[in-house]
């Protein structure tokens, strides 16, 4: 689960970098004519996809590795009371 989790944000990061560098872009853009915002209403769609793709992808990605982190933790901490209760049988055993 973790690692799908770290997947999942990486392709996540991914997109937002592209996100980020269309906005760069398009603060480099000019038009020529009656508008001037002909640059921002033509990258408009790309960017709107990416966005909507991306944030599901940050959501998912971040559930599955807090919950895969936690799901390890408490099966080490459950392994370690088991061992804990081994360990206390043995040397109830040895007193008697």
């Amino acid at each position: 689960m973790q690692s799908w989790g770290a997947v999942l944000l990486i392709a996540a990061c991914a997109l937002w970098v592209r996100l980020a560098f269309l906005l760069v872009e398009q603060s480099d853009a000019s038009c020529y004519g009656e508008t001037q915002n002909c640059g921002l209403i033509e990258a408009w769609p790309e960017q709107l996809t990416i966005l909507a793709v991306s944030v599901p992808l940050s959501v998912l990605g971040t559930v599955l590795f807090v919950a895969g982190t936690v799901r390890r933790q408490i099966s080490a901490h459950v392994l370690e009371v088991i061992e804990m209760q081994r360990a206390e049988k043995r040397a109830r055993q040895k007193k008697a």
